[in-house]
């Protein structure tokens, strides 16, 4: 066990709900809180820079869905209605009936749109980290479409250990100059392709819902949300179309678009920028400075 992955171990938190066990990290004190949910490859871990950043300033917590990280292996299937299903509950247990700011990586956003067609009031505001709406188009980048192939994908899947699983973040997710230490690579194979684990990312990544009736069931939703809403987008970010940002945004009623220098895991190559983001974000609205927020290309700095 690296130092990295035991740190994260033991500042870690977790809460009951249906004899299932919810992992996740908890840091900061203030009347408003942040909640951070990861997507497709990610877990909590991936927030640790997050989490220290905004914490000095908001109540933050960070996720672990289940059957993934340090949470629960359910005994039926990881879908997203699922994940949705238990995030009113986690949230009551967590923080009761306070409202919370949320942060939706990647796949975390049709899971969070789930949650919202009952439970759209314990959300105050939205942020979203590259994130897709549209699954009957979405096309998973690599390596998801690989993973998602069946006995290609279990055979692929081996190969996403030390030495080789820094090279598929490294070239496929993020920018070329980002550093992975051994340390993070060691930290990342524990939690998402080591023994059970493996078995657990592959299923996460296959039980995606991508009917017409999921999608309608997305889109209502998206309605129900009222809060603020933004989305943040990778510069060099092509995991994404820009169709399905501008589903997005039609979606969601925003023109709220930020661009990060990033690719596709901004909380790993640009947590400072993301807190700036985020810091303005949330503290106007807690103060009620303005209504609406409209960002292009140049002040993505």
């Amino acid at each position: 066990m690296t130092p990295s992955l035991q740190a994260h171990i033991n500042s870690g938190k977790s809460v009951e709900i249906d004899g299932l066990s919810f992992f996740y990290l908890e840091e900061g004190k203030g009347d408003e809180i942040i909640l951070l949910l990861p997507g497709f490859l990610t877990t909590s871990y991936n927030y640790r820079k997050l989490v220290e950043l905004l914490s000095t300033h908001y109540r933050v917590i960070a996720l672990d869905f289940l059957g993934t990280g340090f949470s629960s292996r359910p005994d039926g299937p990881l879908s997203h209605r699922l994940q949705a299903h238990y995030l009113s509950p986690f949230l009551e247990k967590v923080v009761g009936d306070k409202k919370v700011h949320v942060v939706a990586y990647d796949y975390a956003l049709p899971i969070l749109c789930f949650a919202f067609k009952e439970h759209a009031n314990q959300f105050k505001s939205l942020s979203i980290l590259g994130g897709f709406m549209n699954l009957p188009k979405f096309k998973f980048y690599f390596p998801l479409h690989f993973l998602r192939l069946p006995l290609i994908g279990e055979l692929f899947s081996f190969l996403f250990r030390p030495p080789l699983l820094r090279f598929f973040y490294k070239w496929f997710l993020v920018k070329k100059t980002h550093h992975f230490t051994s340390e993070w690579e060691k930290t990342m194979y524990h939690l998402l392709f080591e023994g059970k684990n493996r078995k657990n990312t592959l299923e996460f990544v296959r039980n995606v819902d991508r009917s017409t009736h999921a999608l309608r069931e997305i889109e209502e939703g998206a309605k129900n949300f009222v809060g603020l809403r933004q989305i943040y987008i990778g510069e060099e970010d092509y995991r994404i179309s820009p169709k399905q940002t501008e589903y997005m945004k039609e979606t969601l009623r925003t023109s709220s678009l930020i661009f990060l220098p990033c690719k596709h895991l901004a909380m790993e190559e640009c947590p400072t920028v993301v807190y700036e983001k985020l810091h303005y974000f949330v503290d106007s609205f807690s103060h009620k400075k303005t209504k609406t927020f409209h960002f292009n290309k140049q002040n993505k700095d």
